[in-house]
């Protein structure tokens, strides 16, 4: 985990979330797309196919879950790797209208790709074996015409499936925030820098409140 979500963690904790360990995190299921209903995962298999990706793919499993609380709030906090093209083209699917992110994610992922090239655009941030598995070779660094990005492109995927689980699985709830949030009239990069203000725990809760689904 990096700085920046350590720093947010402790927000969490400040505004009075039982935020659990990351081993405790970690042994919650993962979000997947079995057991969704049959037009979801259809939608997921075709943006799989959308961003190139390999036949013989019929449902998915995410990662782990950035955070979870002991009442069972799910929480991602998304920064810079989560916002780019293929993300962009995950808030158009059917069944996240209306998700209270999408209206933003949108927008972030068309105004920060930039910076999303600057933090992701090599090593394995650019490009792993298991995302070459799933949608083949990458193009070359920061290279984002033809194939793109192979881990961009898994990543995108697998937050639409944490998004999908979320929506569709009874007694999950998940909220996600963006360091390119405001909350309280500050940004959440800024805020959580180590010179930064930090997040009135009041607002912070008010937000994850305007952020959670269900």
């Amino acid at each position: 985990m990096g700085k920046l979500a350590e720093a947010f963690r402790a927000e969490l904790v400040k505004a009075g979330y039982d935020v659990l360990s990351k081993d405790a995190c970690n042994q919650k299921n993962p979000a997947t797309t079995t057991g969704l209903p049959e037009r979801v995962r259809a939608e997921l298999v075709d943006l799989h196919r959308a961003f190139g990706g390999s036949a013989g793919y019929r449902g998915f499993t995410s990662g782990r879950w950035d955070f979870a609380t002991a009442d069972g709030l799910f929480i991602e906090f998304d920064e810079q790797l989560h916002f780019n093209r293929y993300r962009q083209l995950t808030d158009r699917l059917t069944w996240s209208w209306g998700i209270p992110w999408s209206a933003a994610y949108v927008r972030y992922s068309s105004a920060h790709e930039v910076e999303c090239l600057k933090a992701g655009g090599y090593g394995g941030k650019w490009s792993s074996p298991s995302s070459e598995k799933m949608f083949g070779d990458a193009a070359p660094p920061r290279v984002l015409e033809g194939n793109g990005s192979p881990r961009w492109k898994q990543r995108a995927l697998y937050d639409a499936v944490k998004d999908a689980y979320a929506v569709h699985e009874e007694g999950v709830s998940l909220v996600r925030i963006s360091l390119h949030d405001e909350i309280g009239g500050l940004g959440v990069h800024r805020s959580l820098k180590p010179r930064g203000s930090g997040l009135d725990p009041d607002a912070l809760r008010d937000f994850v409140a305007t952020r959670t689904v269900p």
